[in-house]
């Protein structure tokens, strides 16, 4: 074979690599996109829009609410919503959304009616979340599963920017409150959590929760009514670098609950 047809048949081979290569990477950027986590570090690149954490808890419950969202490229705007639980779970709840603005203004004001939120720096907010995840660490006890999934829309912000600090728990001690959607089983894995990582006595734990809960439940279950289930807008993707990890491998032990009942009691100062 000539040597200038040899040249050629080179060329032709890296092209075809080149374009293979270009393939897979597509078809790995499109499977990311299937992910609610590629979904969000895809909007991360995007501007912030609001942020927005609520200063007072829902009754005694510990309960305060961090949203955050960005505008993306078509004019819609991705919305993160996180409910934080500062007295001793940590994130209890986590979702995200694409949405219209009109429907960002609907959920800020429907969360109003229960908190008061304050703008705040995204690094302020995301501190607070991280600090909240790291005292319910301490005490072995993981954030709900959905947060891995909408923590990349925080993006490129920076937590050590705040020098706020945050405290948690109530009167110096892990207080448990049960939600609506806290079965039996559940609340006892967190009350033999408690026992192992801080004590006899030195936490506090109520089955039923206190009264303003229900209102935060109304709001969830308006927000994952039309929460982010796919992505319909493929546009922008290019030269983005996506995370195809697997959303399954966020550790879940405070979802996987074994155990026998709590004996219901209103009000536990420690195991007695």
């Amino acid at each position: 074979m000539a040597k200038s047809e040899q040249q050629r048949q080179k060329k032709l081979a890296k092209k075809r690599s080149k374009e293979l290569r270009g393939r897979r990477e597509l078809a790995r950027r499109n499977q990311s996109m299937n992910s609610i986590a590629g979904q969000m570090q895809w909007a991360s690149r995007y501007p912030v829009h609001t942020c927005l954490v609520a200063e007072d808890s829902v009754g005694t419950s510990g309960m305060r609410s961090v949203y955050f969202a960005r505008k993306v490229s078509d004019g819609r705007y991705a919305f993160m919503f996180i409910l934080l639980d500062t007295h001793c779970l940590g994130v209890k709840d986590a979702g995200c959304r694409f949405c219209s603005l009109s429907d960002l203004e609907t959920f800020i004001e429907r969360g109003a009616r229960n908190q008061t939120f304050v703008k705040r720096d995204p690094s302020y907010a995301k501190k607070f979340v991280e600090d909240a995840i790291a005292y319910a660490d301490s005490l072995r006890l993981s954030p709900h599963p959905d947060y891995r999934k909408v923590a990349p829309l925080w993006g490129d912000v920076d937590a050590s920017q705040c020098q706020d600090e945050f405290t948690f728990g109530l009167d110096g001690k892990p207080s448990y409150f049960a939600g609506p959607y806290d079965d039996d089983a559940r609340q006892n894995f967190i009350f033999r959590r408690l026992c192992a990582t801080v004590g006899e006595g030195n936490f506090h734990f109520t089955i039923g929760g206190p009264s303003g809960g229900a209102d935060l439940d109304d709001f969830e279950q308006a927000f994952r009514a039309g929460e982010l289930t796919d992505f319909d807008d493929e546009s922008d993707m290019e030269d983005v670098d996506l995370d195809d990890e697997d959303d399954d491998d966020w550790e879940v032990e405070g979802r996987v609950i074994e155990g026998s009942v709590v004996k219901p009691v209103q009000h536990i100062d420690g195991p007695h």
